[in-house]
């Protein structure tokens, strides 16, 4: 599988990567998203896709990937365990270049038992303010975010794209993917994130669009950590840290 130049293009300019020679972390996930729904969509899958909650994802970058690699590309399905609401499960991705592995990640869904439960945009917030550790950054992400990304990477869920789409599933606004905050973080953090290394992120409160964001960060010579506030500091979206491999 090679890469499109004018989608790595356009993915780039959505999540703010500015490494023109070499994938963003989060590009070979798009890259396998067909092939992740073809597996969660086999009559044999025993989840529906509607319903999935995106909880969890970690990244491994064994080493940069230069844009003219030609990747191969594996998916599969693993730890099938019960949860205190329902049933949690990780799809697999692995990539290589010929026989070396170069990349490789861990997305965990949770299939909840209560419907009604699945929208999490009425979340409480915190009684109190959090005081973000390390330097902080301010984004503003426009009402279109979720509809500039499901163009460059495939995902259209519809609670992604309006408000009365969102509505349809218990959001009140519509909300932007997880995968496009995890991107957004990494080139944030392109600067200090060494050549090979692991990202590891938790994915809290949804952020409804459009939206104000606190983003944090904290390095040291191996290992960060980070995260993404509401504008007033009363919820948490995201939680991450990376380390060098």
């Amino acid at each position: 599988m090679r890469v499109s130049e004018q989608k790595l293009r356009q993915f780039n300019s959505v999540i703010g990567w500015n490494k023109s020679e070499q994938l963003p972390p989060t590009f070979v996930h798009i890259m396998a998203f067909p092939l992740q729904m073809s597996l969660v969509l086999e009559e044999s899958f025993p989840f529906a896709l509607m319903g999935l909650v995106h909880i969890k994802n970690t990244i491994s970058q064994l080493r940069p990937i230069h844009i003219n690699e030609s990747l191969d590309i594996k998916c599969y399905s693993s730890d099938l365990i019960s949860h205190k609401r329902g049933w949690q499960f990780t799809l697999n991705t692995e990539a290589y270049v010929g026989d070396e592995l170069v990349w490789r990640s861990a997305s965990t869904n949770l299939l909840r038992q209560e419907v009604q439960t699945i929208a999490r945009g009425n979340m409480p917030a915190l009684r109190k303010p959090i005081e973000p550790k390390g330097a902080t950054e301010n984004w503003t992400l426009a009402n279109n975010l979720g509809r500039n990304y499901a163009k460059v990477s495939g995902d259209y869920n519809l609670i992604h794209l309006y408000p009365l789409t969102a509505k349809l599933y218990g959001f009140q606004r519509h909300i932007i993917h997880g995968m496009w905050s995890k991107g957004r973080a990494l080139s944030a953090l392109s600067d200090v994130l060494p050549p090979a290394f692991e990202a590891h992120v938790k994915f809290k409160n949804p952020i409804l669009l459009p939206a104000e964001i606190i983003f944090s960060h904290q390095s040291e010579q191996n290992q960060g950590k980070f995260s993404m506030y509401s504008n007033n500091l009363l919820q948490q979206h995201l939680t991450g840290h990376w380390l060098s491999l």
